[in-house]
């Protein structure tokens, strides 16, 4: 009989912290679970449980609980380490919450493009052809890039970026610009400019590849266009 009373009285306690939980201070459920511990009506396993329901299944809680059922700490010393850990897991949760809205909120968009090559100056010792294909991809967070990339027609990539910038014209015009290096000959020094425009989630323009090394500085090496 008192069995089957001992877990009437435990449903009838976890019923009312589902119901009372967004109501009632968590401190306070916290304590009433405690009480139900330290007199024997709650084992350890059902003690454990009840903190994951309440998401406070927390190595600092259960210690608290062990303290003050040995005597160890008194009430109000186990009721304001309760609150104080409550407020750290709280603060925790709102400072991913924060994270979680902050990516949301963060304007991202990708952009792919190809463009024909139909430059090649004479200083060129390389296997470029006219008409090569080159595929163009940048990623804009919050109108900055974050990731671009440049890659022949066997997808592999031809430059490494240092620190391309992005500039917002009139009329959906735009313009990139970064320093970089030829990555089969790093030695290279050259720089990327592309000229584009947005039309109908497409990008219109003209790529150059720049030579910044001593000697010839500022010659164009290569230009190719959108497709």
């Amino acid at each position: 009989m008192f069995k089957i009373y001992k877990y009437f009285i435990i449903f009838l306690i976890f019923n009312l912290f589902n119901l009372n939980i967004a109501f009632a201070e968590k401190y306070e459920d916290v304590k009433k679970l405690y009480d139900l511990y330290s007199q024997n009506i709650l084992d350890d396993n059902q003690l454990n449980s009840s903190l994951e329901k309440m998401n406070l299944n927390n190595e600092n809680i259960k210690n608290l609980i062990s303290l003050r059922k040995e005597g160890i700490i008194s009430e109000d010393d186990f009721i304001n380490g309760v609150k104080m850990v409550i407020e750290k897991i709280s603060i925790s949760k709102n400072k991913l919450k924060e994270t979680e809205n902050n990516i949301i909120e963060n304007k991202l968009n990708k952009y792919e493009f190809q463009t024909e090559l139909n430059i090649i100056h004479a200083y060129v010792n390389s296997d470029f052809k006219y008409g090569e294909i080159w595929s163009h991809m940048f990623i804009l967070v919050d109108d900055k890039i974050s990731q671009i990339s440049l890659k022949d027609s066997k997808n592999n990539d031809l430059i490494k970026f240092s620190k391309p910038r992005i500039k917002f014209l009139k009329d959906k015009k735009f313009t990139i610009r970064s320093n970089a290096y030829y990555i089969p000959e790093p030695s290279v020094s050259i720089r990327y400019d592309f000229k584009g425009t947005f039309e109908d989630n497409k990008i219109i323009g003209e790529v150059e590849i720049t030579y910044t090394g001593t000697d010839g500085m500022g010659t164009v090496l290569l230009k190719a266009k959108t497709k």
